[in-house]
């Protein structure tokens, strides 16, 4: 084989170099719809929408919660701030393009539109991906080093790591213009996000790229995760174990239902991610391709939110407030020389003042 046809192939070109079809060849049109909406455009049509409307209300009731209580007031408060921030941008994507556009079917989107919004999505969702990394370490650091927590996770670091992880994503997303042939965008008649041809002879039905990129994520994010999470659990494990006083303090014991959250959102999100490199931006895939590799994404990113509102007793009481919450902190009763508090069940310990009875002699 000579030379030149070996480049060809690898391109991704037919090897005698024709053009088949090439009249019929209209870049693009894998992103228009069909003209018309069938049933199952409207089921999918609407249903991407709804979660998409759900999910950015769910998490804007996050960055309200993570704003108004003290408890979040911290490096991780702050990372699933950030975190958050990627996900309402998808969340956008999906309830204001992707699902309006499979209710309607249009047949004259400008493929430029289309890519944009996928590369706008890949933006906010490399964020939120590497951000699950940086929360899984944040964790750790909580379980093994807790003196050294506050100092470790300064304000500067923070935000240094903010901007780096959204500068990166910028430039990942800049690779897609760099290699040629490589665009991806939301295809409203197949339901998910698929691979636009820039010529009728290409053979290859996928970008490399997003296939590339995927897997990286796949490994380092995903796997890195896992693994961080994997020893945060042994040293869980040990502490139980070796020092029950130190497992029964309030905050370590807040530390570790984070961290047990965090462990359902990372496998879940590795199902996903998983799901979207098996089926690589396909278009003809199954319900359950496109609920794995497209809408499940967003169906995550639910999950997050409501795990975050309705599995931290602060969110619950601050969310639906008791009668039993109106008892002030201060409010001790004294009895023998001992300071003492009567509180009803479920709510938290209280600061309590032991005071020293005098005798008289």
């Amino acid at each position: 084989m000579s030379r030149s046809l070996m480049i060809s192939t690898l391109a991704g070109y037919p090897m005698n170099g024709t053009a088949d079809n090439e009249t019929d060849f209209v870049y693009g049109s894998e992103l228009q719809g069909r003209g018309y909406a069938t049933t199952t455009d409207l089921v999918f049509g609407y249903l991407t929408t709804l979660v998409g409307v759900v999910a950015f209300a769910g998490g804007t009731l996050n960055l309200y919660l993570i704003r108004r209580l003290k408890a979040f007031r911290n490096a991780f408060g702050f990372f699933w701030a950030v975190r958050t921030f990627g996900e309402l941008g998808t969340d956008i994507t999906f309830a204001v393009y992707a699902g309006p556009l499979t209710i309607l079917q249009t047949t004259n989107i400008p493929p430029t539109l289309g890519i944009f919004v996928y590369q706008l999505s890949y933006t906010f969702a490399y964020i939120q991906c590497v951000m699950n990394l940086t929360i899984a370490l944040n964790r750790s650091v909580a379980v093994w080093l807790p003196l050294r927590y506050k100092a470790i996770f300064n304000k500067k670091l923070c935000i240094f790591v903010a901007i780096f992880i959204c500068c990166q994503a910028l430039c990942v997303v800049t690779l897609y213009f760099i290699f040629p042939c490589q665009h991806i965008g939301y295809g409203p008649r197949s339901y998910s996000n698929v691979f636009v041809k820039c010529s009728a002879n290409l053979v290859r039905d996928y970008s490399m790229l997003a296939y590339l990129l995927n897997k990286i994520c796949f490994m380092v994010a995903c796997c890195g995760t896992g693994v961080i999470n994997l020893t945060t659990f042994c040293k869980i494990m040990y502490i139980r174990i070796r020092a029950k006083a130190r497992y029964n303090n309030k905050e370590f014991k807040r530390d570790v239902r984070l961290f047990s959250l965090a462990v359902v959102q990372d496998i879940l999100m590795t199902i996903i991610v998983f799901s979207i490199i098996f089926f690589n931006n396909g278009q003809n895939l199954s319900i359950v391709g496109v609920l794995l590799s497209y809408d499940g994404l967003i169906l995550i990113y639910i999950f997050n939110n409501a795990s975050m509102a309705f599995c931290n007793p602060e969110c619950r009481r601050f969310l639906f407030p008791s009668k039993s919450s109106a008892i002030t902190h201060n409010y001790t009763t004294t009895i023998g020389g001992i300071s003492s508090v009567i509180l009803p069940a479920g709510l938290p310990t209280l600061p309590s003042i032991t005071t020293a009875s005098t005798r008289s002699r």
